[in-house]
């Protein structure tokens, strides 16, 4: 009997030292409560991404995920050598090598390569069709080998956009076209090159619009869809194929073989495939039979469950056991769920490798991208400045992601030890852009000289919220209920030139306590208390005017960490007990001040950890009231500040900040929060959390970005432009925006005066 429990117990120990942790995106957790059944023999890993998934495998902290096809060309970047590719993934009714293969087809007297094709007419999917899920790299390659598009010796590119100089490129190169779809993520953009460069819409159809094609497609054929893109780009080249001007269509070749085999068998023999080595392929029946080109410009692998390297081995012989015949067991079995939830479904085929291989082995025979420093460009790769070094990381793999899409311009990385280094860098050139929190808004416009390329745009909990909260009992015995009241008390700020600073010096010239005409903020603060702490008041870091003042009063209040024998600290960390938004409670705590100006966020947290209560502050509204009960949860109509709680700045008026503006706009398409995970070439979160760490390159309340100008439909972003605009008239120059800011402000205003005014024309 004893021997028979130990047998049992081994076998039980033995099915769960099997057990595989699976990646599960948090998005789909509820497939972990169905995958925990009797006997299951895999686990959930709950990630934020796939990206996160794929750091895990290579720790060893799970042993299964799937990557899509556009993922394990990044793996292969960024990860080469790291887990395994143990199966593909591909679609039951199509199981050829290849998950698509990009071509190009031409009449069959074409001559002169690919340089034959200059002057010519150009038929294109388009830019916004999803059924193969081609990248921007894919769907301008044929473009970039013709045309040169990534070279441009001869083009003036300030201020231009990457999708601009593209366009003025293609437009130069072929004499008419159909490029459907979206040329640029930034709408102001996408709408202003359509117009400056009709001709590379001219073949879609008088009433296109350029969003597709309105050609006469004819009759429809069984097996054949006449909307999809691929078949009107061919049908395009059928109908607009002449003796005269070259023409050329770009589409997948699963299309070709349907149009040629089964819509138009009889035109088959006139056009071939032009191979990226300038020779031709004869479209004969036994090519177009064949599922696999006799030549492509882009080679597609298929999407792969990948494995941690330990485990790979293990893994695949359990899969093979599991999935036999590479197909959804079914039965509401725990191997169902697990297919379900890792593949994807009744539509998915897995054909498993001979024995597990490296990403980079397993994509470089099929496509390989160049390295990212060795690839020529129209600009310059604009560099991102971070940090620390988990930002350092996270900027990576945004960068090779983008790369690998095929995003313009290219993204560089660069590590520095803090914000203001970072600011630094910038103003000398030496970087490019970052990623702050608008708390240093004020001084880098001002001190730097660097301005807005894009704001964040927050959950409404998320923004910043900034209020001025004084004692209760100073309230009620020492009269203090309006902002008039506070000339000669005693301050508390979190830090000196602050989105707190800035902001109560705002509503105090609102409420007509400081003079407008005052541009020194120093001295406007200096000579209206008695006193104050406003950490960083006297580094040279933190000037955001030039004066004269002595801002030593603005450090009277605030004291060190470790006692010295004057006491006197002005530090902006915390060896200043008084630093920061729990300081500046701290500060008001003492028995010498009298108000305090900070973020309210955490604020509950910083009082308890201070040991004081609530009720023992009133806010101070900037409505010129006090709030009507004691405590630190007021209403926002009680804020002296609620704006974005971040902004992307560069150089003031530096040529390429339109591009730049435009790169976002792109990441944010494909990284934010625009696409579901399972739509995304590369599952990818920008505004998220990365590697299981919060706040890293955008704080995780970033929801998306929006345009830095007064008329943004942002109401933080609106308000965050217009806290500014005082210190702007100061210094007597606006804070230049990319010119593509203003332009799509003009935009709207432009449609609103237009739609006004048709009420008025008499037909």
């Amino acid at each position: 009997m004893f021997a028979k429990l130990l047998i049992l117990c081994l076998v039980f120990g033995a099915s769960r030292a099997q057990s595989h942790r699976v990646c599960i995106l948090s998005s789909s957790s509820s497939l972990c409560q169905s995958l925990d059944k009797d006997g299951s023999q895999a686990t959930c890993s709950r990630v934020e991404t796939r990206i996160d998934c794929a750091l895990r495998l290579a720790r060893g902290e799970a042993d299964i995920g799937f990557f899509t096809e556009e993922e394990l060309l990044l793996l292969s970047q960024q990860q080469p050598n790291d887990n395994r590719v143990i199966a593909t993934v591909r679609d039951v009714s199509r199981l050829e090598t290849f998950s698509f293969e990009a071509v190009a087809v031409v009449p069959n007297n074409h001559t002169g390569g690919l340089d034959g094709l200059r002057g010519g007419r150009y038929c294109h999917p388009g830019f916004d069709q999803s059924d193969l899920r081609w990248s921007p790299r894919v769907l301008k390659t044929l473009e970039e080998v013709a045309a040169r598009t990534d070279r441009c010796p001869d083009v003036d590119t300030n201020r231009k956009t990457a999708e601009e100089i593209e366009v003025e490129t293609l437009s130069s190169f072929f004499s008419a076209a159909c490029r459907p779809g979206t040329w640029s993520s930034n709408s102001t953009v996408d709408a202003d090159l359509k117009t400056r460069f009709p001709s590379l819409c001219s073949l879609c159809g008088g009433s296109s619009g350029c969003t597709g094609y309105s050609i006469d497609m004819g009759i429809s054929v069984a097996g054949v869809n006449n909307q999809n893109r691929h078949i009107q780009a061919l049908e395009c080249l059928r109908v607009s194929t002449n003796d005269s001007v070259p023409t050329v269509a770009y589409a997948a070749w699963l299309h070709v073989r349907n149009y040629f085999n089964i819509r138009n068998p009889q035109d088959a023999a006139s056009f071939s495939l032009l191979c990226p080595d300038g020779t031709l392929q004869a479209l004969t029946p036994e090519i177009l039979s064949n599922p696999v080109a006799p030549c492509s410009f882009v080679k597609q692998p298929w999407g792969a469950i990948v494995a941690s390297t330990a485990a790979a081995s293990t893994v695949l012989t359990n899969l093979q056991a599991w999935w036999p015949t590479g197909t959804d067991p079914g039965a509401n079995s725990w191997q169902s769920v697990l297919f379900s939830g890792l593949i994807g479904g009744a539509n998915a085929r897995v054909v498993f490798e001979q024995a597990p291989i490296a990403p980079a082995n397993y994509t470089a025979p099929i496509r390989s991208i160049p390295a990212i420093d060795s690839t020529a460009s129209c600009l310059p790769a604009q560099r991102w400045c971070t940090t620390n070094l988990n930002e350092q990381t996270k900027c990576s793999w945004v960068r090779a992601s983008a790369y690998t899409l095929g995003i313009q311009p290219a993204i560089s990385c660069q590590q520095r030890s803090s914000v203001f280094d970072c600011l630094t860098d910038i103003k000398e050139s030496r970087a490019d852009f970052i990623a702050t929190p608008s708390n240093y808004g004020y001084i880098a416009r001002q001190h730097y000289r660097l301005s807005p390329v894009k704001l964040v745009q927050n959950t409404r909990s998320g923004a910043s919220r900034v209020a001025a909260f004084v004692k209760e009992t100073a309230a009620a015995q020492e009269n203090i209920t309006r902002f008039e009241n506070l000339r000669g008390k005693k301050a508390c700020f979190p830090e000196f030139g602050g989105l707190a600073y800035v902001a109560f010096v705002r509503t105090a010239q609102l409420r007509g306590v400081i003079s407008e005409t005052e541009c020194d903020y120093v001295k406007a603060v200096g000579e209206f208390f008695d006193g104050a702490c406003a950490p960083g008041a006297l580094d040279a870091s933190h000037t955001i005017t030039e004066t004269t003042f002595n801002a030593t009063s603005l450090c009277s209040v605030c004291r060190p960490l470790i006692p010295t024998p004057d006491n006197f600290t002005c530090a902006y960390d915390y060896t200043n007990v008084y630093y920061g938004n729990n300081g500046t409670l701290a500060c008001l705590n003492d028995p010498t001040t009298d108000i305090a100006v900070l973020s309210t966020e955490n604020i509950n947290v910083h009082l308890q950890a201070l040991g004081l209560q609530a009720n023992q502050f009133r806010a101070l509204c900037q409505n010129n009231t006090l709030a009507a009960t004691p405590g630190v949860f007021i209403d926002d109509n009680c804020l002296l500040a609620y704006v974005v709680d971040a902004e992307v700045l560069s150089r003031r008026g530096d040529p390429l900040n339109n591009a730049l503006n435009v790169l976002f706009d792109s990441l944010d398409a494909y990284f934010g929060y625009n696409t579901a995970a399972a739509n995304q070439l590369i599952n990818l979160d920008l505004f998220s959390s990365f590697n299981g760490i919060s706040d890293l390159l955008f704080k995780d309340s970033t929801i998306g970005l929006t345009e830095p100008t007064g008329e943004a439909p942002h109401e933080p972003a609106r308000n965050y432009m217009e806290l500014f605009r005082h210190l702007d008239a100061c210094s007597r120059a606006t804070p230049q925006v990319p010119d593509i800011a203003n332009r799509a402000a003009f935009s709207v205003i432009t449609m609103l005066v237009m739609s006004f005014l048709t009420r008025f024309v008499v037909y």
